[in-house]
């Protein structure tokens, strides 16, 4: 059987799992396994993969991270400045049009499973009397929850991304940067044109109070870019071991970023029941659920890398005459669609399309066009718990809700298309 059937069969068995509500971590793990032992590896060999590859310093350093990022989103919602922050934005924004999308967007800074039904509440505040309809508000609050899950540091895909690409996380934000102005405005354009909604009614002190809640997230970006700053100038002195120096560059400044926010919070919450409880369920089914798709999905990638998944499917790609471009677009947008997660495209299929990038073709531009099919096949995916959630919050249908934000969706595809082909023209 030729290696990219193969790869397409295991990942379709992977996909009916994932349907069937097998988690999505352990399928990707026995799709792996099932694949490495059909292209004729021992089993001791197989076990003796997975087993390295899950108790490797990068998993366990990135499943940290995960935790932290979980914990940190836990204490912002049980301090209370999750809510400050979204009604001072309220009150600083330029227009209720602009608050309408911004709720959203500022929630979705934090990367929380179904966290649009977070935003929901503060969106249909912004117009009591639906007066743009249960779809559109459905679709805006949907949207603009996830304008910065390409190039934001704290979402598991992006840091998944950065692992499985050896992208450094400040590149990969610079690369990703066009994604958040080109899907706001275009949601401004689409979803949200001018309306006859009342303005918003200003009160003293939004901006003072817009800055107090945007203090925790503050604090974690500052340590974070400050020590990234600082460590490129100073690691390659001080360790000389490449792959020790890239762990240490890609965890570390995160790390202790959302330490430092952490901290922020404990400081400003009084002491007693409130400053014990500001943890409280960041440990949650939730939270171990994510962990293990995560460990999930590195087993799937180090087991199809060992079987020469990526090298041999490309020379069949090749040989047959297929575009390798092609399928480094298609594969993303698949398993996006299917799985309804942005570490699910990313962890499905970057494994395989990092091999078939054409030669030609840098890297970080393949990486690219597949981050911009993979997000637009999670948006569109009936499985993403964030639109399920929207859609319900506003009565109305998933379909209603996709109609709404399909057309700014595919301008977006062709917009990150054509800039991933500009930019392999530049990086060439």
């Amino acid at each position: 059987m030729p290696v990219i059937v193969l790869v397409l069969v295991i990942f379709a068995l992977v996909v009916v799992a994932t349907a069937k509500k097998v988690h999505l971590g352990l399928a990707a793990a026995l799709g792996g396994l099932a694949f490495a032992l059909a292209r004729g590896m021992l089993v001791l060999d197989v076990l003796r993969a997975a087993l390295a590859e899950a108790l490797s310093a990068d998993t366990l350093l990135l499943l940290g991270i995960m935790a932290g990022i979980m914990a940190f989103s836990r204490a912002m919602k049980n301090a209370g400045a999750m809510d400050r922050l979204s009604l001072a934005l309220v009150q600083a924004a330029p227009s209720r049009r602009v608050a309408l999308a911004a709720a959203p967007l500022l929630i979705g800074t934090l990367p929380m499973p179904g966290g649009a039904i977070m935003s929901a509440p503060l969106v249909d505040a912004m117009d009591p009397e639906r007066s743009l309809g249960g779809a559109r508000l459905s679709a805006t609050n949907y949207w603009f929850r996830h304008n910065l899950e390409l190039a934001w540091p704290l979402y598991p895909a992006f840091i998944l991304t950065s692992s499985l690409s050896g992208i450094a996380t400040g590149r990969l934000m610079l690369l990703n940067a066009y994604a958040f102005p080109v899907l706001f405005a275009l949601g401004l354009i689409f979803i949200l044109p001018k309306t006859s909604l009342p303005p918003v009614e200003r009160k003293q002190g939004g901006l003072s109070a817009l800055a107090a809640g945007l203090a925790p997230l503050a604090m974690v970006l500052a340590v974070y870019a400050a020590l990234d700053m600082v460590l490129r100038s100073v690691l390659p002195g001080l360790v000389a071991n490449a792959s020790l120096r890239a762990l240490v560059q890609r965890y570390l400044p995160i790390g202790l970023g959302l330490a430092a926010g952490c901290a922020w919070l404990l400081s400003r919450t009084p002491r007693g029941d409130a400053r014990k409880g500001l943890f409280k369920g960041a440990l949650n089914a939730g939270t171990v659920k994510l962990l293990a798709v995560i460990m999930g999905i590195r087993v799937f990638s180090a087991l199809l890398g060992a079987a020469g998944a990526a090298t041999d499917s490309a020379a069949e790609l090749a040989a047959w005459g297929i575009p390798g471009l092609v399928a480094v677009a298609l594969l993303p947008f698949v398993a996006g669609l299917v799985t309804g997660v942005g570490f699910g495209y990313v962890g499905l299929a970057f494994p395989i399309i990092l091999g078939l990038i054409p030669s030609g073709f840098p890297l970080e531009a393949g990486v690219v066009l597949a981050g911009a099919f993979g997000y637009a096949g999670m948006m569109l995916s009936p499985l993403h718990v964030c639109m399920v959630v929207s859609a319900e919050h506003f009565g109305t249908g998933l379909a209603g809700t996709i109609r709404r934000f399909a057309l700014p969706l595919a301008a977006f595809v062709a917009v990150g298309s054509a800039y991933a082909f500009v930019l392999s023209t530049v990086l060439r």
